[in-house]
């Protein structure tokens, strides 16, 4: 352990004595990031919560690290504590939090705060606020697809991840209907599947108010 302290430190101060943007700072800073990430040593804040949604929200919180370190290497202060320490700090009580937020539900009436976990276009169905006939009427999954299709004010095509059109939330949610994996999206869009889980997320949560408003 001191030794991989002395290397992340000797390598955090090398990238700080290269100017911003420097390809010498790029190098310094990838082999930094490499070496932490073999290491083994990265905290897993709040294992055991969150239930299968763990991985997506900690794979989001490392990526907003790393580039937290890529960007802002000149925080880090050798005076205050190893390289380990700082980023297990931000890691646990910083980009783990707030990725979390961005994957958890709006909690709406007549929802169980306890009970609920991550928002999804099926839990629609389990908290239809009316008594449908089955008979009488098409699962409410189906009318969802045909919101999600016709988007009557062009709200769900209009929301896409940051300079990919392509992966608006409409396109995203009637796959993710039609039973797309992520990884199936992240390879059609080439994006990774972290930026795309959040982004729905956000969208689910922001909309999901709205789609229950079409469907009364």
């Amino acid at each position: 352990m001191p030794q991989l302290d002395d290397r992340l430190r000797q390598l955090a101060i090398a990238a700080q004595n290269h100017p911003q943007d420097s390809p010498a700072r790029q190098r310094a800073l990838t082999v930094l990031i490499g070496v932490m990430l073999r290491s083994g040593k990265l905290c897993r804040p709040r294992r055991g919560q969150f239930q299968m949604l763990y991985e997506e929200i900690y794979a989001e919180a490392l990526q907003r690290l790393l580039l937290f370190i890529c960007e802002r290497i000149d925080a880090y202060d050798r005076q205050k504590g190893e390289v380990l320490q700082w980023v297990n700090f931000l890691l646990s009580q910083r980009f783990f939090i707030e990725a979390s937020r961005d994957f958890l539900p709006a909690v709406y009436k007549g929802m169980d705060a306890r009970a609920v976990k991550h928002l999804t276009l099926e839990s629609l169905d389990k908290y239809n606020p009316h008594e449908l006939n089955p008979q009488l009427t098409p699962p409410l999954s189906q009318e969802v697809k045909d919101c999600l299709a016709e988007d009557p004010e062009g709200l769900f095509a209009q929301a896409y991840v940051a300079d990919h059109p392509a992966a608006s939330f409409q396109h995203l949610a009637l796959k993710r209907l039609e039973g797309y994996s992520w990884q199936d999206l992240s390879i059609e869009l080439d994006i990774a599947i972290p930026t795309l889980s959040s982004f729905y997320q956000r969208c689910l949560t922001r909309f999901a108010p709205i789609l229950k408003t079409y469907l009364l």
